[in-house]
């Protein structure tokens, strides 16, 4: 019953997107409320007993962070895009912790960090080009990380789907930030996406010792 709760809160929030309200207050509380509420249960459920578990609630503090800061005007985006950057770091870890290297599962990702980051490069401003190669660097590690784990086939995969959600997600922002290609209902897809990671990441460290 407690995580019917957070889809239900996500799609309050998509709601307030699809019929795009314009106060502020309400797309600010709709938006952040459902990683607060991930926030408490990881605290309930006493994830920080582990060290993959403080990890996570580190990336979810951060994530809350980058959200609230992007519900802000775009001269806040590096901003933002640096608390996320934060939370990506700590997913990685959290994935990490206790788990192998194996280099092989990263070619995947860098092949495709390294191609999307070259198609946006012309829209990307010079000042921001080193700071979101760092960032689709970061995210490219933490899908990897995620990769490779061993753990039971449950928990991996749900981690996988989740990482591979937040890069679709961050990938969309990107297309509608560094492009004139931005997606009909841009923010309903970026958000959709976002939730779908956050809750992945989280349930499949259900059973992490």
């Amino acid at each position: 019953m407690i995580y019917i709760i957070f889809p239900i809160l996500a799609l309050v929030h998509l709601g307030v997107l699809f019929l795009g309200s314009d106060i502020f207050l309400v797309r600010l509380i709709s938006k952040i409320v459902p990683i607060l509420y991930l926030i408490a249960l990881s605290v309930g459920e006493g994830r920080w007993k582990t060290r993959a578990g403080i990890w996570l609630g580190i990336g979810l503090v951060f994530s809350l962070g980058g959200d609230t800061i992007l519900a802000f005007p775009d001269k806040y985006f590096v901003f933002g895009l640096g608390s996320f950057l934060i939370a990506q770091v700590a997913y990685s870890v959290s994935f990490s912790w206790g788990n192998p290297v194996h280099f092989l599962r990263l070619i995947p990702y860098i092949i495709f960090g390294a191609s999307y980051f070259y198609w946006l490069l012309p829209g990307i401003a010079s000042a921001l080009t080193i700071p979101v190669a760092v960032y689709v660097s970061a995210i490219c590690v933490m899908g990897w990380r995620s990769a490779a784990r061993e753990v039971s086939s449950r928990d991996r995969w749900l981690g996988i789907l989740g990482a591979i959600s937040f890069i679709i997600s961050d990938s969309i922002i990107a297309l509608g930030q560094f492009t004139p290609n931005k997606l009909p209902f841009h923010g309903v897809w970026v958000m959709a996406t976002y939730y779908l990671a956050q809750f992945l990441i989280y349930l499949s460290q259900e059973e992490e010792e």
